[in-house]
């Protein structure tokens, strides 16, 4: 495994990263190592499975492989940094960190991010009630606006969810409180990915009181977020597409689609 935990970078340490950012030396130049030019990677602590994931002291996931494809065929590396979401988007676009995971693409975002093309997978987001709801859904948005639905801030569920402006949507700083608005009554639905949320549902023990709702909101492609503070930023660009594009057409790409489960038909 080439991305560990021995690599990361905890959250106090972004002190002095932050100190070397706003002097504008160039963070790549700085951290070179045998001749790898190092890109910070924001990550959440809690992980966003099976896209990245902790799991006996090791970095693991779908995207920490794609990653580690970039690192075996370029001249880069990463380190990883713990924070929140909200805070790893804003870093991001500050051009304190480098690149940001499994971002939805939309048109406010394309103004702060370079995103990485093509996209390097799918994700799926769905919606979760209390298991003695009588809700049932077509798949029609308007189905939803009498009801209240947990959100995690900042975040993308795609870009028709985003733009229906006629539903309740309670933004909360991360799964762990959605599933606990949802459990309490605070909230008649929340919406996740289900890979993320079905591990807590298991985690708390929960199965027989959550059930998900059919059918998916939305499949959407996700892709790579790179700050474009770097002044080789349309380079990492270029490099990483060719990579990706690259990875796309082997046969190692499937494999990985069906190790996660992420071959969405």
């Amino acid at each position: 495994m080439i991305i560990a935990f021995k690599k990361l970078i905890l959250l106090i340490s972004l002190i002095p990263l932050l100190s070397i950012a706003n002097s504008g030396m160039d963070l790549g130049l700085l951290n070179q190592d045998k001749g790898k030019v190092i890109l910070t990677v924001a990550i959440e602590e809690i992980g966003y499975f099976p896209y990245n994931y902790e799991e006996n002291g090791e970095i693991k996931g779908f995207t920490i492989d794609v990653l580690n494809y970039f690192e075996a065929n370029s001249k880069y590396d990463f380190e990883f940094i713990i924070l929140p979401w909200s805070r790893a988007l804003y870093l991001v676009e500050q051009g304190k960190v480098d690149l940001i995971l499994t971002l939805f693409r939309n048109k406010e975002r394309e103004k702060i991010y370079h995103f990485i093309e093509p996209s390097y997978g799918y994700e799926v987001n769905q919606l979760f009630t209390l298991t003695d709801s009588k809700f049932e859904f077509s798949g029609q948005l308007n189905e939803l606006a009498k009801y209240s639905i947990g959100t995690k801030r900042g975040y993308s569920y795609g870009e028709t969810f985003d733009k229906t402006n006629d539903l309740t949507k309670l933004p909360v700083l991360n799964e762990e409180v959605l599933l606990k608005l949802l459990l309490s009554g605070r909230i008649d639905m929340a919406i996740s990915n289900p890979y993320v949320f079905n591990k807590l549902i298991t985690k708390y023990n929960v199965s027989n009181n959550v059930k998900p709702i059919w059918p998916y909101i939305d499949k959407t492609p996700v892709y790579l977020g790179l700050t474009k503070e770097r002044n080789d930023s349309l380079e990492i660009k270029q490099a990483f597409g060719q990579l990706t594009e690259q990875l796309k057409a082997s046969n190692y790409y499937l494999e990985l689609l069906n190790k996660y489960h992420l071959d969405f038909k």
